[in-house]
Formats: C-alpha cells, sequence, structure tokens
C-alpha cells in the first residue's frame, strides 16, 4: 500500500476506534516478519527503530528496508524513532524518511528537559 506518516496512521486509527501495533526491529528478517503479520491481519504497522538498532544495520538500511517492504503490502507501514536522545541525531532520521520520532530528554536535567 503505502508508506504513511504516524499522524495519518494515528488519526485513521482513532476514526475508527483501533489501536496500531508498534514493533521494533534492526534486521531485515525482522522487519519482513512484522510487516507480513501484520499484513495477513490487514492491520496498520508502526516499525520502530533504535538508536541502537540504527548504530547495528545503519540509518539509510532501515529507511530502505521499510520503504521496500511498504511498497509490497496492502497496508500502510510507518517507520518511528523510538527514543532518540540526541536533537542532531533525531534530524537526520527525520531527513533520512522517519515518519514520527520520540525524543527521549531523560537523562538531561529536569528544567532542560522540560523547556
Amino acid at each position: 500500500m503505502a508508506f504513511v506518516t504516524t499522524k495519518e496512521m494515528l488519526k485513521e486509527a482513532q476514526k475508527g476506534r483501533y489501536g496500531i501495533g508498534a514493533f521494533n526491529a534492526n534486521n531485515m528478517e525482522i522487519i519482513q516478519a512484522i510487516v507480513e503479520t501484520a499484513e495477513e491481519e490487514k492491520a496498520p504497522v508502526i516499525l520502530q527503530a533504535s538508536q541502537g538498532a540504527i548504530k547495528y544495520a545503519g540509518l539509510e538500511s532501515i529507511v530502505a528496508m521499510v520503504k521496500v517492504m511498504a511498497e509490497k503490502v496492502n497496508i500502510p507501514v510507518a517507520l518511528h524513532l523510538d527514543h532518540g536522545t540526541d536533537y542532531y541525531q533525531n534530524i537526520k532520521c527525520l531527513r533520512a524518511g522517519f515518519t514520527s520520532l520520540m525524543y527521549d530528554g531523560s537523562k538531561l536535567p529536569f528544567n532542560e528537559n522540560v523547556d
């Protein structure tokens, strides 16, 4: 179907009153298993990559693998950065094709975290 933004996907879920699974993946086999299972269930899916997964597989590789799988299936697929701790890495992920991110400021002092 399509590689879509997480925002689009969540708006549809809210309208339809259903939840969406979000699963961490760091290699092609895991990405394939998640997407193929979601397609069998006719369910949209959010694939998540952590900073560790990006270090392991490479930023461009993760984006490319997810986009390739999204083109092969008839369900919406989104790519989310899970616990992005570095501002510049977060920007790189969005520019590379991630459709959403969760910024993790938990290691920052309280005042910086809520600023």
